[in-house]
C-alpha cells in the first residue's frame, strides 16, 4: 500500500492563483512562523514505531535534589555523623554535659547529611543523636 503524496487540487481557486502572495505582511509572516513552530513538535512517521532506546551510559543522570558540590560535602557530613556517634555515646555515660554538646554536633551533621544520597542513613542517625542528646541533657541537669 502506498501513500498518496499528491495534494488535492484547489476547488475554489483558479489555477493561476497561488497560496502565497508576494506582498506578505508582518502579521502573516508571524502566523507562518507560529504555525511552523507548532508543527515542529508533531511526530512524523509510523504511529507504531518504537522510540530508539538510549544506552545507560549515554543517559543523563537526573538527581532528585542536586545541590552541586555541597552534595559531596553532605556525604562527608553523614560519615562524620557516624564517627561522632561513638564519641557521643561514650560521653553520654562518662561526661553528660560534653555528651550533650557532641550529640548536638551529630544532630547538625545529620541534618546537613539530608542533602546527600544517604538520606535514610542521615534520618536514622538524626534520631539516634536526638536520643543521645536528650539522655545526656537530662543526666547533666539532674
Amino acid at each position: 500500500m502506498t501513500e498518496n503524496t499528491e495534494e488535492p487540487p484547489d476547488q475554489g481557486n483558479p489555477p493561476s492563483a497561488s497560496t502565497s502572495s508576494p506582498t506578505t505582511t508582518a502579521s502573516e509572516a508571524g502566523d507562518v512562523a507560529a504555525e511552523d513552530a507548532l508543527t515542529a513538535d508533531i511526530r512524523v512517521g509510523s504511529p507504531f514505531a518504537v522510540d530508539p532506546t538510549i544506552p545507560a551510559a549515554e543517559r543523563p543522570i537526573e538527581a532528585f535534589y542536586d545541590v552541586g558540590p555541597i552534595r559531596y560535602t553532605a556525604m562527608g557530613a553523614v560519615a562524620a555523623s557516624i564517627m561522632v556517634l561513638g564519641f557521643a555515646s561514650v560521653a553520654a555515660w562518662w561526661f553528660p554535659t560534653g555528651g550533650a554538646l557532641i550529640a548536638a554536633l551529630g544532630c547538625v551533621l545529620s541534618i546537613f547529611g539530608l542533602y546527600s544520597a544517604f538520606r535514610k542513613t542521615a534520618i536514622s542517625l538524626l534520631a539516634v543523636h536526638l536520643v543521645l542528646f536528650v539522655l545526656s541533657y537530662s543526666r547533666s541537669i539532674g
